[in-house]
């Protein structure tokens, strides 16, 4: 999955989670976000990845991100790849855990966008592709949750059908770990 651009994992079994990160990256045309939905996607999907970012929930429907963090870490290249712990647990220890930082849901959009300049920034000499919506836009309008994203604006930088798979109903489904929302 080499394709130029810089890769970030985001493990995170919220839907609508997912989307507000995924409107983030849009202001990162530097960026692909590969997206698993709990520990053994991530981990199938952690095989042909070398992230330099890892952002993972803790509450995941088969593991601790505490525990896939872990078992992450034993991946070849994956000792060093700084990790995030993003949570509504504002107690956790990330520290200790083995995590750079926490990030607290719900995610302060100018602060995360800073902290991602910070962490990643730019190729030397890329320009940042102009987004339609810039930061402040995402903080303050465009439908109900304050995000509006553009399927089409994705420019292939996506896996494919991530935003199908994310425009789902919130309804309970019944999945290989038991009914999720």
């Amino acid at each position: 999955m080499n394709d130029g651009l810089t890769s970030v994992l985001y493990v995170e079994d919220s839907p609508l989670n997912v989307i507000v990160m995924e409107a983030m990256f849009e202001q990162r045309r530097d960026l692909r976000l590969h997206v698993a939905e709990a520990g053994m996607p991530a981990w199938r999907l952690s095989a042909q990845l070398q992230p330099a970012l890892l952002l993972v929930d803790l509450n995941l429907p088969d593991c601790h991100g505490s525990d896939l963090l872990k078992l992450l870490r034993m991946r070849r290249g994956w000792a060093q790849v700084p990790a995030i712990a993003v949570t509504a647990d504002s107690d956790f220890d990330a520290l200790g855990a083995g995590f750079l930082e926490l990030w607290a849901k719900p995610l302060d959009v100018r602060r995360t966008l800073d902290r991602l300049a910070e962490l990643l920034p730019p190729p030397r000499g890329a320009l940042l592709a102009a987004s339609p919506r810039p930061a402040a836009a995402l903080e303050s309008g465009g439908g109900p949750s304050g995000v509006a994203i553009d399927p089409a604006a994705d420019g292939g930088r996506r896996e494919p059908g991530m935003m199908a798979r994310h425009k789902q109903s919130l309804a309970p489904r019944q999945t290989d770990y038991g009914w999720v929302r």
